[in-house]
């Protein structure tokens, strides 16, 4: 029973994620570049079934206690950018104790990070030419024990915070954002390498609504 209490718990909290974090933008007022929907969407959808399946198995980031193992650190580097828009970032994770799933042919486990980016306009005269965003988020890792066991598949999805509401010259409306990945790489004993897609938006919560979207080289460092 206590169990299913953590998960109904964690399921209303997931209910409202959904509610919130579709980012099937409806805006019809507005113009915005669109060139990344079908990854966007997928990444937001990956989210939000990973969470789903966390809930459904009573494991972290859906439980009451952080389950996280401060023996087994990751600190990351993403470089990237989004047109003209230069981005670094930088985060620290810890892996959860416990895997999510883990099966003869799937492996699900994962960390709760903390990070900080950093980006900055190439145009000359932008509205504005630089910011921060500091978040924190869970990053779901997928492997095959079987096939490729070091090579991964990874999905995420967080609450960040704006330094500015206007990223160049975009309006975000408010400081509050979500932000949203999708990665895949190489993950050796100390090392690990790879692909992240990063999309940051308010979730609908307020309009205007522009996502911005990292495209990133990944690289992590195990300790």
């Amino acid at each position: 029973m206590k169990r299913r209490k953590i998960t109904l718990l964690n399921g209303l909290i997931l209910l409202f994620l959904i509610q919130s974090n579709l980012a099937f933008s409806g805006e019809e007022d507005y113009t915005f570049d669109t060139s990344n929907d079908f990854l966007m969407n997928a990444t937001i959808l990956g989210a939000i079934a990973s969470f789903g399946f966390s809930c459904y198995q009573g494991k972290a980031p859906c439980s009451l206690s952080p389950d996280v193992d401060t023996n087994k650190l990751t600190f990351s580097v993403d470089i990237g950018a989004d047109n003209s828009i230069k981005h670094t970032r930088l985060a620290l994770g810890a892996d959860w104790l416990e895997d999510i799933y883990n099966g003869k042919n799937l492996n699900i486990s994962g960390r709760m990070e903390i990070n900080t980016s950093l980006w900055t306009s190439s145009l000359k005269h932008p509205e504005n030419k630089s910011g921060f965003v500091i978040g924190i988020h869970p990053v779901f890792r997928y492997a095959s024990p079987q096939v490729f066991s070091n090579v991964y598949l990874e999905l995420g999805a967080g609450p960040q915070l704006l330094s500015d509401t206007v990223i160049e010259n975009e309006n975000k409306s408010i400081l509050f954002q979500f932000a949203n990945i999708l990665g895949f790489g190489y993950d050796g004993k100390k090392f690990e390498i790879g692909y992240r897609y990063l999309h940051i938006s308010n979730a609908n919560i307020k309009t205007p609504n522009p996502g911005t979207d990292f495209h990133n080289l990944h690289f992590a460092y195990h300790f």
